[in-house]
């Protein structure tokens, strides 16, 4: 009896203790509840029980791309079918549109010369199912009618642009209506560059980016003398130039090379190729001193910008006062137009 005894008095206490620490954990979460209910409201309280919402990854970017890339294909293949389509070939459009369109088509089919997706951009998600705005480019030639015209050269437009809408749902794809001839891209601004020094030809950067394009363009002089070991930088071959002659050199470096130990460069060049000059080109370099010599780092894909960046022409840029011309605008004390950083709404 009395070992019958000791074990109800033991397990009494045993549940009791329990209990009051039950009790304190309740305590606990409710201070806790309480606290995030005063910091974040109830928004919060759901996302201290609640798994983080899964952000945006390689792949979900790559299959977004995918179906761009599938809805732009379609819609310049419509485009090229659509106008070069007669009457009577209704049939032939009805894989991209649907029967119940009205349309009517010339008796005579232009011919389409180099279509390309120009833009195109997603206007609607819903579920499975993706709405597309591609815009096309294109030029347009008449078709070629006759004896008489088969010695005439057609004659050839400038690009025009159509816009289509797709749908896409699951790799099948359908235009909604035909195609809208709408504008071509508008002008944009120029942006200020940050090469704010022009560097003499015997300058340390001018020197090396002279000899650098010069092997890198023509195969002619050692590259490796003018690239850091792990640039990856090599001449191209086959080299597509035969010599290469400087126009000129700026930099970012206020001493072109002769004090500092890093650059930013921005090389202009005019090419000589086996048929004889061909149009300047630009190249950006970023350049280091390596072990006391200038040597080329990258060549950088995006030239140097001014910060904050500026527009010197094009949208945004200052308007010159009456009577006064752009070029003598550029001369006053403020010749470019910030543009403010973005922000997040």
């Amino acid at each position: 009896m009395r070992t019958s005894t000791g074990r109800a008095v033991g397990s009494g206490e045993e549940l009791l203790r329990r209990m009051a620490a039950r009790r304190r954990r309740d305590n606990v979460v409710v201070v806790v509840l309480a606290v995030l209910a005063i910091l974040g409201g109830g928004r919060a309280i759901l996302g201290f029980f609640s798994t983080p919402p899964k952000g945006p990854s390689d792949d979900s970017t790559t299959v977004l791309v995918g179906h761009a890339q599938l809805a732009g294909s379609f819609a310049r293949d419509f485009v090229a079918a659509y106008l070069g389509a007669t009457a009577g070939q209704h049939d032939q459009l009805s894989r991209y549109l649907g029967d119940d369109q009205q349309l009517t088509l010339p008796a005579t089919g232009q011919l389409v010369i180099d279509p390309s997706v120009a833009y195109i951009a997603r206007d609607l998600s819903t579920g499975s199912l993706d709405i597309w705005a591609v815009t096309v480019s294109v030029r347009l030639a008449a078709t070629n009618q006759g004896a008489a015209a088969a010695t005439t050269s057609p004659s050839v437009t400038d690009r025009q642009y159509y816009r289509v809408a797709v749908s896409e749902s699951g790799g099948l794809l359908r235009a909604l209506s035909p195609p809208a001839v709408v504008q071509p891209p508008g002008q944009g601004a120029d942006l200020a560059l940050g090469y704010s020094m022009s560097c003499p030809t015997d300058s340390p950067v001018a020197t090396v980016s002279s000899g650098f394009l010069t092997a890198f363009l023509t195969g002619t002089g050692d590259i490796t003398r003018y690239v850091t070991p792990n640039s990856a930088i090599a001449a191209l071959n086959p080299a597509p130039f035969t010599g290469v002659d400087t126009l000129s050199v700026k930099s970012d470096d206020s001493s072109c090379g002769r004090s500092s130990a890093s650059a930013r460069v921005q090389a202009m060049i005019n090419p000589k190729g086996a048929a004889g000059a061909v149009p300047t080109l630009a190249y950006a370099l970023t350049m280091i001193r390596n072990a006391g010599e200038w040597q080329v780092q990258t060549i950088d894909p995006v030239p140097l910008l001014r910060q904050p960046l500026a527009v010197v022409a094009g949208p945004g840029a200052p308007v010159p006062a009456a009577g006064t011309s752009s070029a003598t605008a550029t001369t006053t004390s403020s010749p470019t137009a910030q543009i403010p950083p973005a922000t997040q709404n």
